[in-house]
Parts: structure tokens; sequence; C-alpha cells
């Protein structure tokens, strides 16, 4: 495999960042240069480019070296840098992340003999302690990592003035966002945070999978013009569909009873105790004929042969039972060799898991103490699995562009391969897979559009900007009209909108 090319491309930086660069990688890949002009330049810009390609560093680099090498400014008015995640978990790993070039841009400094500020990284999200809070309002950080939940409730009160010189709004994971309700609420919250500004902030989008780019591109600028990097790709995807059975409609499954249960052979795992009517001797027989034996032993094997594997499922009640599942086979094999039967070889990440959990467990697949995970969509988005060397799909994932991301959670730096291995769970299942997988390989992502004029959002965001502030219809209008989704927002809609709230 050829990596793909890198430039030498920090002419836009100050020496200390230039240095810290050049010492920790072999070049700029294409993404950032490409974005590193446009942001030089003042301009809004999305970046498109697979992961591990560098592109959170593509946006923020050019902040940081501002804020480490700029002049100082008044310690009420540090937060210029605003950072939105979709996922709290993913927040806070870009904060952790970003430890890495402060430090080194400011040993570099300091070996040139120049001093640089310290420049601190806060995060608001659902999951921030109170005092943390509290400490927001008088002591803001240079950088805040928010979500766009965080972001609206900023915005909704006091502690929106430490929000008024902000100069940088990056918006990563944009794919994750556009197509939803939970975009169209942040479309809006950005429109109110230019309004506290002297002028609008510089947007940066970041994304892997996205199509078309305009669409996109329109959502993240609104009514400004945003320019698109989005160079060619050079990553590539070893992609393989397992099926650990001779035949996934097993004749020996009675036909009442795999109808009762939905999808045949998946009956055993989802738990005959949700069908009251099927007796103890006919789950006898579904398990003994059921594709999840095959596949539990199917994934610890690949699991035993790599170093750290991240096993995808579409549910958090799955990724729970296969992590138990894959616990008691590993300590079965580990009794039968004569060996201590207490391992732990996997591990359930999604949302219900506690934040202190979620990071632990995240910690300890990335130095290696940790074989597997077995999660939800929580770990599908950008957080930095550099360890991780295979991922596993139990089940079809939602969408093309789902897969990518999932995959694309091994193999997470530049030039390496993302290995995906997918394990359909019945007929119906092995189909859509197949499909799935084949407009991977193709880079065949499905199309997103925005939402248009969605008025619940509307009303919502109505209230929270009158709430805080006196509002006459006509700039309400101008403000809220230069959100992409209400870019045609008719006059009757809004005072329609304003009648039912007053």
């Amino acid at each position: 495999m050829t990596n793909p090319p890198l430039h030498n491309d920090t002419g836009h930086f100050s020496e200390p960042t230039r240095r810290w660069f050049s010492s920790a990688f072999e070049g700029a890949t294409a993404a950032q240069s490409g974005a590193w002009d446009t942001i030089t330049a003042g301009d809004n810009a999305l970046v498109i480019a697979p992961t591990g390609s560098g592109k959170t560093l593509a946006g923020f680099l050019w902040s940081i070296d501002r804020l480490l090498t700029g002049e100082p400014v008044d310690p009420s008015k540090r937060l210029r840098v605003l950072y939105t995640s979709p996922l709290k978990a993913l927040a806070v790993d870009v904060e952790r992340n970003l430890r890495v070039p402060l430090a080194g841009i400011t040993a570099a400094a300091q070996r040139l003999g120049a001093s640089v500020p310290d420049v601190t990284v806060g995060v608001r999200t659902g999951d921030t302690p109170q005092d943390e809070r509290r400490r927001f309002t008088s002591s803001p950080p240079d950088i805040l990592i928010t979500t766009p939940e965080s972001l609206f409730l900023l915005l909704t009160s006091r502690a929106r003035e430490q929000l008024r010189n902000v100069e940088t709004v990056i918006v990563d994971e944009v794919h994750a966002l556009v197509h939803n309700k939970r975009g169209v609420h942040l479309a809006l919250s950005l429109e109110r945070l230019d309004e506290l500004l002297e002028r609008p902030a510089q947007r940066l989008g970041l994304s892997a999978t996205v199509r078309p780019p305009e669409e996109v591109a329109d959502f993240l600028g609104g009514r400004r013009p945003v320019r698109v990097i989005n160079p060619p790709s050079e990553k590539h995807f070893d992609l393989s569909v397992v099926v650990p059975v001779e035949d996934m409609a097993d004749p020996a499954v009675s036909g009442s009873l795999a109808h009762a249960r939905g999808h045949g052979g998946d009956a055993a795992f989802e738990g005959a105790a949700q069908v009251p009517e099927v007796s103890e001797r006919a789950d006898a027989v579904v398990a003994a004929h059921s594709v999840w034996p095959h596949v539990e032993e199917e994934l610890l094997d690949l699991i035993e042969a790599h170093k750290s594997t991240i096993v995808f499922v579409n549910a958090r009640r799955v990724a729970e039972r296969l992590c138990t599942r894959l616990n008691e086979i590993a300590n079965e094999r580990a009794s039968e060799r004569g060996e201590p039967d207490d391992l732990i070889v996997a591990r359930a990440h999604h949302g219900s898991v506690a934040r202190e959990q979620r990071t632990l467990i995240e910690e300890e697949l990335k130095a290696g103490r940790l074989p597997a995970v077995v999660a939800t969509s929580s770990l599908e988005l950008g957080i930095d699995m550099a360890a991780v060397d295979l991922v596993i799909q139990v089940e079809s994932p939602s969408s093309v562009a789902s897969g990518l991301q999932r995959v694309g959670r091994a193999g997470h730096q530049v030039g390496e391969v993302s290995r995906g291995v997918f394990f359909p769970k019945f007929r119906g299942d092995l189909l859509e897979t197949s499909v799935v997988v084949e407009r991977m390989q193709q880079g065949a992502i499905e199309a997103m559009n925005y939402p248009r004029n969605p008025l619940d959002v509307l009303a919502q965001q109505i209230v929270a900007m009158v709430a805080m502030d006196d509002w006459e219809v006509d700039h309400l209008e101008k403000t809220l009209r230069r959100a992409a989704p209400f870019a045609e927002l008719p006059r009757s809609a809004l005072e329609a909108t304003l009648d039912m709230l007053s």
C-alpha cells in the first residue's frame, strides 16, 4: 500500500509550532494543507477527509498557534475557540488529545527562549460538575469544548457573556448533525452566537463521510460562503463478511417458533423470557440451532488473535449480553487449559454507562490492557482509538456512512489500513450487510439533506431568545433566516409560531 502524500506546509505558523509539528509528524496531509490555506485566509471551511487524516489537528492547530504566540489578552476575554461535538465522549477525548500539541509547542518555545501563556482547555457537557460550571462564569478557558445541547444552554444563561470574544467555531463530525433536528438547533445557536460577537466567528466543519458536500457546506455556513476542502481519499479498507454456519435457515428450528421470535436463528440471543409461551425445552432447541453460539466463538477467536478490538452492535441490550457471553466463553476456555478463570476480555461501552466508566474503558483499550470493547454508536465517531487494529460489526450497520465511521476506528492513523469484519445474524441481514459492504468499498455513502423549517425547533429557540433579550420581529426573522434550515422560512409561518407561543 502506498502512503498518502505529505506536504511540508507549516509556513503559516510560528517557529515553535513549526518545530513541534516537524518533530512529531513526517509532514502535513492534503486535508491539513488545504485547511490551513483556507483558515489563514480567514474563510469558513468544510474539511472532508477519511478517519486518521488529521482533521481535528487541522482545525485546531492554527488557533492553538495564535493562542500560544499571539498578543496577551484580558483574562476575562480569553475564550476565543469554541469546539462543538455531537458526543460527550468525543468532547472529553478531544480535550485530552489537545494536551499533546499544547505541551509540545510550549516546550519548543521554551527551547527557543520564548515565553508563552498558559493555554487552558475547558469542557462543558451534561456531565460537567456544578463547581466547574460556576468557575466558567468567572474564569473561562481559552478553548471550550462542548455539545450542541450545552451550547444552547450557555446561550440561554448569564454564562453567555463569556462567549462574546469567540473567534473560531469548530463543528466536528458535522455529518452526524446535518440530517437531524440536533443540527437545526446547532445552526440556530451559531447564529445566536454571532449576534453576541463584534464580527461573525470563523466556522470550521470536520467530517469523514458526507455527501453532497455543497449541502453540508450550506448547513455549516448559512448565508456565509464556505470553502470545501475535499482531497482525493487515500484511505484503504480491508472488509469481509463472515457467516459462521453453513445454513443460516436451520431446518431443525420449528417454523412457528422462528416466527414467534421474529428472525429465526436470531431468537436464542434475544432471550426466550421475552416470549412467555415458549417452554424451556423450546428454548433449548432454539439455542442448539441458533447462529449466536457460532458468532460468539468466532468473535472470541478474532479478539484473541488481535491486540485491540472494537465490536459494534446496534443496541445497548445486545452489547451487554454479548459482552457477558464473550467473558464467559473466555473463562471456559481458560478453565479447560487449567488457567485462572477470572478473565475480562471485553467490556460494554454505550450511552448508559457512567462517564467515569466510559473513560476508564477507553483508556484501558488504548493502553492494551483490555482486549475488546463491545459498543454501540458511542464509539462510532472520531474518538481517537489509535491502538485498535480490528473492528467487528455484528448485524448490518444502519448505513454505509455509519459502517465507514465504525471501521475507521481501526487503523486510525495516516496511511494505515482499516480492517473490518461483518457478522450478519440472519439471511435478510446477510443480504443487507453484503450490499452495505460493497458500497463501503466504493465509497458510495448516502446523500443527506438538512431539515427545512422545523417549527418545533423554531419555537424552542424563539422562547430561549426572548427569555434573554427583547427582539423586534424583523430583526428576529433576519437572524433566524441566516441559519440554512430557515433560509426560506415564510413570514406567515414565523407569525403563526409567534401567535402560538404568545
